[in-house]
């Protein structure tokens, strides 16, 4: 499903309150059932996954984008993992991913998770990542800078098919580590994004959606996503502001207008490319340009689908002053999508 332009208006997402001014520190205490850092850990529910993103710099000065996912899923009394990693060079104009999929015995006991060669796990304060492919391979540590950001209702947001899930987001890491380029070790620093979602809900609910998380160089981070459905066409169904002091808010009003549009060579979607994107309330007006067009991920051997995650570049302003920043966008719903047959 393609759309060349919408406008989302959900009144049903009530904002929320936020009595940070501008310069002061403390945020109002979180309204949730979300208890961390226990709820790091997997679940038993149908649905789980740990999502990584970012942008890293050499000592050189040279900026990479990653991801880096875990997925659990529970099918038959089975459990299964899944990991995507990926790195975007946009001064290459080249975008590399891998994937790798396990079934274990049972669940992984606490917030440790081990695909393969690939790891992720808290140690301390910090989170770190571990993975490897041909060409690049990352070990990172990721430091939040700000509280972490309960999207949706007290956490929770809906998912299609009148399921929810879980969901949480720490907005702001700050990145330091190993990155190996070809073979070659080199130095990073660079400033991550994390999600993690969970609940007994199916991913194929909806027919798709498009997500995006945005860090501005003001301090402040967005995070949309949108829900598409062929009866109902778009549905906002979490769209959060993040001040520069941490404190989070609801919006439930936006636009965002594809300039364009990118066909794949491998798959054959057809995804928007680059937005026009207008949110009232917090005073932003941007544009968001793909780094490298070509930033599909084909996982149809591992999580049945094909999305598009990309790097972006972001301009603007914010209530009329200049603002700047990076972020990145999920497309999923463009390509080959579902289980197949």
């Amino acid at each position: 499903m393609k759309f060349s332009t919408f406008t989302c208006l959900c009144a049903a997402l009530a904002a929320l309150s936020c009595a940070c001014g501008p310069g002061q520190r403390a945020c109002p205490p979180a309204n949730t059932d979300i208890v961390l850092p226990g709820d790091e850990s997997p679940h038993a529910n149908d649905m789980e996954w740990w999502y990584y993103t970012g942008h890293l710099w050499t000592a050189s000065g040279r900026r990479y984008g990653f991801e880096l996912s875990f997925f659990q899923t529970f099918a038959n009394n089975q459990v299964g993992y899944v990991g995507h990693f990926a790195v975007s060079d946009p001064q290459a104009g080249e975008h590399t991913y891998s994937q790798k999929i396990q079934a274990p015995p049972d669940i992984f006991p606490s917030f440790d998770i081990d695909i393969d060669d690939w790891n992720i796990h808290r140690e301390g304060d910090s989170h770190r990542l571990r993975a490897d492919m041909e060409n690049f391979a990352i070990d990172l540590e990721l430091v939040p800078q700000k509280p972490v950001v309960y999207h949706g209702k007290r956490g929770v947001i809906e998912m299609g098919g009148n399921m929810q899930s879980y969901y949480y987001s720490m907005t702001r890491m700050q990145v330091s580590g190993i990155m190996k380029v070809d073979g070659l070790d080199e130095a990073v620093t660079g400033l991550a994004w994390h999600d993690h979602q969970w609940g007994d809900f199916d991913a194929f609910a909806s027919d798709g959606w498009d997500w995006f998380s945005l860090q501005l160089d003001d301090q402040t981070e967005v995070m949309i996503f949108v829900l598409h459905f062929k009866d109902q066409g778009p549905t906002l169904t979490g769209g959060t502001f993040v001040d520069a002091d941490g404190c989070a808010s609801t919006f439930d009003s936006f636009e965002a207008r594809p300039i364009g549009e990118w066909t794949s060579p491998h798959t054959g979607g057809v995804y928007p490319m680059n937005w026009n994107l207008s949110i009232p309330s917090v005073g932003l007006d941007l544009l968001l340009t793909a780094t490298v067009d070509d930033q599909e991920m084909d996982c149809r051997a591992t999580t049945l689908n094909t999305y598009w995650e990309g790097e972006i570049e972001i301009t603007g302003t914010r209530r009329g002053i200049d603002v700047g920043g990076l972020g990145y966008v999920e497309l999923a719903g463009y390509g080959p999508w579902g289980p197949q047959g």
